[in-house]
């Protein structure tokens, strides 16, 4: 008999850790399916971490994942829960669209375990949960023939939407391009943001350093008189041993203020090679320097 081996994924994403119960989170996969006409024909439980859910129709694999790269950002997610669907026999699949039965797992699992964010059918989109549960809540269930509920009794089963419906609403977003779902795409900080917790914003983060540089800078700027005057002087005394040296630091005196702390360091550094230079003793560390590397 032939079959359909194509499959169709999807998944959960967990932006903080969480203790996943592969059991539980099978079991409401499996009520999903019952809810829309399926027959249940195994609920496996492979290991730990991975489980399959199987109909007349179709099986589901659950496996849960750690640390997993998520598609627009930097960020992995500490959990993530695939699902993997597997056709089945090709003429009982006409009964039931494959992106159905997903998306009604999907919607399942979503409700139950409230992830952040979830990754659609055969795409990298993550879609806020919130998002997703307003989009199935919003799908408009066809008009159907419903059994009179006994007198006086109550009803206790939520009405859910539309499988069908929800579905070709979710790919309309997708197609044309909701700004409500693809603006975290087109933005990775504000997407990074989300992804983790104590994010600061790298533009904030640099203003915030060059300004604690430049009041470290002027702490060294000179104010008084006398000695911005002091720093004047200095810069005139470099200038005639090493002209180069004294009008840069006339440059910056004229530019940023006068820094004495700078100028006196400088003058002190040239009067130390020029002292070297007039005895000789620079071509003398120059000749030895030249040895020891050859």
């Amino acid at each position: 008999m032939a079959k359909n081996t194509k499959t169709a994924k999807a998944g959960l994403v967990f932006m903080k850790d969480r203790d996943l119960d592969i059991v539980e989170a099978a079991n409401h996969v499996a009520s999903g399916f019952e809810s829309m006409g399926h027959r249940i024909t195994g609920v496996h439980i492979l290991s730990d971490t991975t489980a399959q859910v199987s109909t007349d129709t179709h099986a589901l694999c659950l496996e849960t994942r750690e640390d997993v790269t998520v598609s627009g950002s930097a960020e992995k997610a500490p959990v993530f829960l695939g699902l993997r669907l597997l056709g089945g026999d090709r003429e009982k699949s006409k009964r039931f669209a494959r992106d159905s039965l997903l998306a009604r797992a999907l919607q399942s699992l979503n409700a139950s375990l409230e992830p952040d964010f979830v990754q659609w059918i055969d795409t990298d989109f993550l879609l806020p949960s919130d998002t997703f549960t307003s989009a199935t809540e919003g799908a408009a269930a066809p008009p159907k023939a419903l059994a009179k509920e006994p007198e006086g009794r109550v009803s206790h089963h939520k009405k859910l939407p539309d499988i069908e419906s929800t579905n070709v609403i979710l790919q309309d977003r997708i197609t044309n391009h909701d700004p409500a779902i693809f603006e975290n795409q087109s933005a990775p900080d504000r997407l990074r943001k989300i992804f983790s917790e104590g994010w600061v914003d790298p533009d904030a983060l640099a203003a915030e350093e060059a300004a604690e540089a430049h009041a470290r800078e002027m702490e060294d700027i000179e104010q008084e008189a006398p000695l911005r005057l002091s720093a004047w002087m200095l810069s005139f005394a470099v200038a005639l041993f090493a002209l180069p040296i004294g009008v840069m630091l006339m440059v910056l005196n004229l530019a940023k203020g006068e820094n004495l702390r700078l100028a006196s360091q400088t003058a002190a550094l040239t009067g130390t090679f020029v002292a070297l230079q007039a005895f000789g003793t620079t071509a003398n560390a120059m000749t030895t320097l030249q040895s020891l590397i050859h």
